[in-house]
């Protein structure tokens, strides 16, 4: 198991509540994941078996801590964050994990420079209701090119809501609740595309 991780210092809640105020839908939440939601988003993490791990919208590295503590030693955890400064906090807090300044628009040629071919796990912890169709085509294009068999874990604050949205991108979708979180929130984990997902890309237009 890996231990090569650090808690996260208070004042970087601060520093998360305004970059929410300041980019709104860009950011999830207004506070990082509570260790209970970010156990929730690591149930796939294995620690008897090497995998290749992705994470989407790292943040401050509430869920990359929790997952670089269960993961075995030989995963590869590779945590993708578009803003600089919560990049340069992750790479303090978890020193286990691989952090990428990056956007979303630009994943397939980001895992490509990072040599990633496939990967295993994939947890999302951006607001994928919220973000235009054209960025979940690319981060759905890339999950059915590179691992189709993968599990994609997905963060969210608003229980059950989305589930419908996302049983009609996969053919598996359970959800654990998550009530010790400020919101209360819960993890959609998801497997196998459904046939016809390109016709059903959550988001907005």
């Amino acid at each position: 198991m890996s231990i090569a991780a650090t808690e996260i210092p208070k004042p970087q809640k601060l520093l998360f509540l305004k970059k929410f105020i300041k980019h709104g839908k860009r950011v999830a939440s207004f506070a990082p994941s509570s260790k209970a939601l970010a156990r929730a988003m690591a149930t796939h993490v294995n620690p008897m078996f090497r995998q290749t791990i992705i994470e989407l919208g790292a943040g401050t590295g509430a869920v990359t801590i929790e997952i670089a503590r269960q993961m075995h030693p030989q995963s590869r955890l590779i945590a993708i964050e578009v803003d600089p400064v919560f990049a340069d906090h992750l790479r303090h807090a978890c020193p286990a994990a691989e952090v990428i300044v990056a956007d979303v628009k630009d994943l397939p040629r980001t895992l490509a420079d990072a040599g990633v071919t496939t990967f295993d796990l994939m947890l999302n912890c951006l607001p994928t209701p919220s973000l235009p169709k054209s960025l979940n085509r690319i981060i759905l294009d890339t999950f059915n090119t590179l691992a189709p068999d993968a599990i994609v874990s997905q963060l969210t604050i608003m229980p059950w809501v989305y589930k419908p949205t996302y049983a009609r991108v996969f053919d598996d979708v359970t959800f654990n609740l998550v009530l010790k979180n400020a919101p209360p929130g819960g993890v959609y984990h998801c497997a196998t595309l459904r046939a016809d997902w390109r016709d059903n890309i959550p988001g907005v237009e």
